[in-house]
């Protein structure tokens, strides 16, 4: 049941209003008694609503029913009990229907018509029993009168489903009908004559008598024919149309229903138009349901008439006893018969090739005498000269004595296909003759992985038939170790349509196992489609024995021996590797290259690779930079690698030959400690005969201010201090003073510039400065210098100075970083950050070589340095300057290359007091 949508209460109510009036109208035509008429409209509308709307609209009904009996007869009791049967009985007939029927379209079907009349019938029993029986228990209805109030008040609700459920039901369907106007008047004439001829019956219009003559059947053919012409909707309106002039005329003593009683006269009116609605109603669906088969038989011939020509089929159908042959134009275009000329079997053998026509006459003659059917492939002449090869397929049908009496037949134009398959021959046979004298044993196989073909080489090579060696029988020459790995490898490649290389042995003519390598590639037809591989096999048994030798050489070598392929997988490793990178044998072949390799470079390392691909020679590996290695524990170690490219017919391979330098490493950080060491201790004795130079230079100075202090105390204690000698003294004390502060002043400016004046600093503003300041440094490396700074950034307390020296120190550091970097990548960034735990933080960050992980400790340290020509002082003084203003330095290696230094500085409020 699909119902429609509805807005509920405006709906109720509408159904309502039409139930209570259609429920008036009724009872003023009852007459046996005021709550039973014969006339019962309300109860077609209540099933009609239900079917359309669905149960939700039940309560329109009950409230109806309820309004018309409570405002008629009875008092509030039975007119609930009236309403109540009124509406179930409304539900039961729309289950009924739903449940059986098929719902709305029940009138699509004459089977349909039948059960909707049946589920009236038995539902209608419902109201009358609810509502009779309710009556006489209040005293309202005499029971001496049940039978007759219960058959009228039946046969009323029963009338009223079969006469206005089907019109409200079709009219609410929407029609697909397209009307032109020939059948739009003959429909207008149809309804007029209805019209015309129910008035004449019913409405007094004929003298004759309807006791004598039936003139109650003189309005059917009308009926009749709507039913046959037009649709469901059009036969229920014009039988709507007849029974309420039938009903009109009936009520005013006219037509052939008149009895005794206006009663029976009406039930006698009802019992015809229930007959007349149920055989019309059936045979316009008949009509109906005959329209929709003559539709999709039409449908039917139109698509099977449009396959058979796409199909370039001619059809045949050859009556035998009748010697009848009925063809397609498309057969006679096949053959070229023209329209007119008869189509006879001896017409036909004439034109079949001389070649294939006996054949065909002993095919025809044999299915005729058995009754079966057949497949023919044979040549036709054209009446061009041509000449066609036609298949032709067909059966016979034999009577109950075993004569032949149909046949038919599809002929098709296969001359493309016949031609096709002569060139694929033909290719074929020069595709065998180029595999045999091929140097290669060569097999192929179908869509099933069933081999078909083998050359001439296999066979030579194996010394077995091809008969032996097609489908799986091939396999029996393989090395018994070696068939599972082989069939696996075949398999999942043939699933995945995939090319497939392996290595395996297989046994030859003398009975000895070769080592071949087999390529094997998947074929496809023009179209995509997959049918099947073709391979190709080479006996490899001396280069391998050739690779064991080489194999033997590496395992014995003491360096670390890998050999990767071109897509950087590990295809050999001695036992040095894997002792050196603590993995097994098993665990190192089969992997890429880069597991070797320690996270932060191995991003890096396929470009690395690429590169040497491209122009391979041997080399060392990576020179100019420090080179690690990476253990199966995650741990890393520094490594030297020599490679050496291999060209195989798999592409270049790489031997790489790897040292573990550790050890040396180690030895060199050592001398370089006791190089440093030496270093360290001419530079106290550099530092002894500064000390002493400079209490020499300060000696003369300060000797001389103390004579002449000397000297103007003893001329004060004499009394002899002349004015003008004072001056000269003073003059002579000022001086040495100021060659000693001089002195002192260039000392102490060797070791920090500028003097400590603390006040509260800007970091933004520091670092704008220094980036002005080292522009023309900038310039001449070709660095960039970029600033982030952090917005509204709190104060610090400091000595500008000094932290302007802290950060030229590491930016000119981070110059001489780049020096190995392109210009292109060249570039010193600064930032500011405020960090939220009441400290700022300036990072430098360079695109160098980074730190190396030996130096990375001792960065800070006294006279430690990695450069030639440094002193080892700066970061030391950076550190110095940096932890006297309360804040920590320190380095890392950045994300992407280089170095980033980051110092810390309190603010203002988080310094401590």
């Amino acid at each position: 049941m699909h119902s429609r949508p509805f807005s509920k209460l405006p709906v109720i109510g509408i159904l309502t209003v039409v139930y209570f009036i259609a429920g008036k109208f009724g009872l003023m035509l009852a007459s046996l008694h005021a709550s039973a008429s014969p006339v019962w409209p309300a109860a077609g509308i209540a099933l009609a609503a239900l079917l359309v709307l669905g149960y939700r609209a039940w309560p329109a009904i009950f409230i109806g029913a309820f309004l018309v009996n409570v405002t008629t007869a009875g008092n509030v009791a039975t007119s609930l009990a009236v309403a109540s049967g009124n509406t179930l009985e409304a539900v039961c007939g729309a289950w009924l229907v739903n449940r059986f029927a098929g719902g709305t379209t029940v009138f699509d079907r004459p089977q349909g018509v039948v059960k909707f009349a049946l589920a009236a019938v038995v539902s209608t029993v419902i109201g009358p029993a609810f509502g009779v029986t309710s009556l006489a228990l209040g005293g309202f209805a005499d029971w001496a009168n049940f039978a007759a109030i219960w058959m009228t008040w039946w046969l009323g609700d029963t009338t009223g489903d079969l006469l206005i459920a089907p019109l409200i039901i079709l009219w609410s369907i929407p029609s697909k009908r397209r009307w032109n106007r020939r059948e739009a008047v003959e429909v207008g004439i149809l309804l007029l004559l209805l019209f015309v001829l129910s008035e004449a019956v019913f409405c007094g219009w004929l003298t004759i008598s309807a006791r004598n003559y039936p003139i109650a059947f003189i309005s059917l053919p009308i009926v009749i024919w709507t039913a046959f012409r037009f649709t469901q909707r059009e036969t229920a309106t014009g039988i709507f149309i007849l029974s309420a002039i039938a009903i009109w005329g009936t009520m005013h003593g006219f037509g052939p229903f008149v009895g005794e009683t206006e009663n029976q006269s009406l039930l006698a009116l009802q019992s015809w138009t229930a007959v007349l609605t149920i055989t019309a109603m059936a045979l316009s669906a008949g009509m109906a349901e005959r329209g929709r088969a003559e539709k999709a038989l039409r449908e039917s011939e139109a698509r099977m008439s449009l396959a058979v020509n796409a199909a370039n089929l001619g059809l045949m159908v050859w009556d035998i006893l009748g010697d009848e042959r009925w063809v397609t134009e498309k057969w006679r275009q096949l053959f070229g018969f023209a329209d007119s000329k008869p189509v006879t079997f001896d017409r036909f053998l004439q034109i079949v090739h001389p070649g294939d026509r006996e054949r065909v006459k002993q095919v025809v003659q044999h299915v005729l005498e058995h009754g079966r059917e057949y497949e023919i492939e044979y040549r036709i002449t054209r009446p061009d000269g041509s000449t066609r090869w036609i298949a032709g397929h067909g059966s016979v049908e034999l009577d109950e004595g075993g004569k032949a009496v149909l046949a038919r037949g599809v002929s098709r134009d296969i001359t493309k296909r016949k031609i096709a398959e002569e060139e694929l021959r033909e290719s074929e046979a020069r595709f065998r003759t180029v595999a045999n004298a091929a140097p290669v044993m060569i097999w192929m196989s179908d869509p099933d992985k069933l081999c078909t073909f083998f050359n001439k080489g296999w066979l030579d090579f194996t010394g077995r038939t091809l008969e032996q060696e097609l489908g799986n029988g091939w396999a029996e020459g393989v090395h018994p170790e070696d068939i599972d790995r082989y069939l696996d490898i075949y398999q999942n490649s043939f699933n995945a349509r995939e090319s497939f290389t392996m290595e395996y042995r297989l046994r030859r003519s003398d009975g000895e196992y070769r080592w071949v390598l087999d390529i094997g590639t998947p074929r496809f037809a023009s179209d995509g489609a997959f049918i099947g591989y073709i391979g190709s096999c080479i006996d490899i048994t001396e280069r391998k024995a050739a690779e064991e030798k080489f194999r033997l050489v590496l395992d014995a070598a003491p360096n670390a021996m890998i050999m990767v392929d071109p897509a950087g997988v590990i295809n050999f490793a001695n036992a040095s590797a894997a002792t050196v990178f603590g993995y097994s044998l098993s665990e190192l072949i089969g992997c890429q290259i880069e597991m070797l390799i320690p996270k932060r470079f191995r991003d890096r390392h396929p470009g690395y690779r690429k590169d040497f691909l491209s122009h391979p020679s041997g080399r060392a590996m990576g020179v100019g930079r420090d080179l690690f290695g990476r253990r199966k524990d995650g741990s890393e170690f520094p490594v030297e690698v020599g490679l050496s490219p291999m060209r195989t017919t798999r592409g270049v391979f790489v031997l790489a030959s790897l040292i573990d330098i550790t050890a040396r490493k180690a030895a060199e950080v050592e001398a370089r400690q006791r190089r440093e060491q030496v270093e360290l201790l001419g530079r106290v004795s550099l530092l002894g005969e500064m000390t002493a130079s400079l209490a020499h230079e300060l000696n003369q100075p300060l000797a001389a201010i103390v004579n002449n202090a000397t000297a103007a105390m003893q001329y004060i204690e004499q009394g002899k201090l002349d004015p003008e000698q004072l001056q000269e003294i003073l003059t002579d004390v000022v001086g040495d003073s100021r060659r000693a502060h001089d002195i002192m002043r260039n000392v102490r400016s060797a070791i920090k510039k500028g003097s400590a004046i603390r006040g509260r600093i800007n970091l933004n503003d520091v670092v704008k400065a220094v980036t002005h300041m080292v522009h023309p440094d900038a310039a001449a490396h070709f660095c960039k210098v970029e600033m982030s700074l952090a917005p509204n950034l709190p104060t610090i307390e400091g000595d500008p100075t000094q932290i302007q020296q802290v950060l030229i120190n590491l930016v000119s550091n981070a110059f001489d970083a780049m020096r190995g970097t392109p210009p292109s990548r060249r570039k010193v960034e600064i930032a500011t950050n405020y960090n939220g735990d009441g400290t700022i933080s300036v990072a430098v960050r360079d695109y160098g070589s980074g730190i190396a992980e030996p130096t990375q400790e001792r960065l800070f340290e006294h006279f430690f340095t990695t450069k030639e020509e440094g002193l080892g002082m700066g970061l030391a003084i950076v550190r110095s300057i940096v932890e006297a203003h309360g804040g920590s330095i320190a380095a890392e290696n950045a994300d992407g290359g280089g170095a980033r230094f980051r110092f810390r500085l309190p603010t203002k409020e988080g310094m401590p007091q």
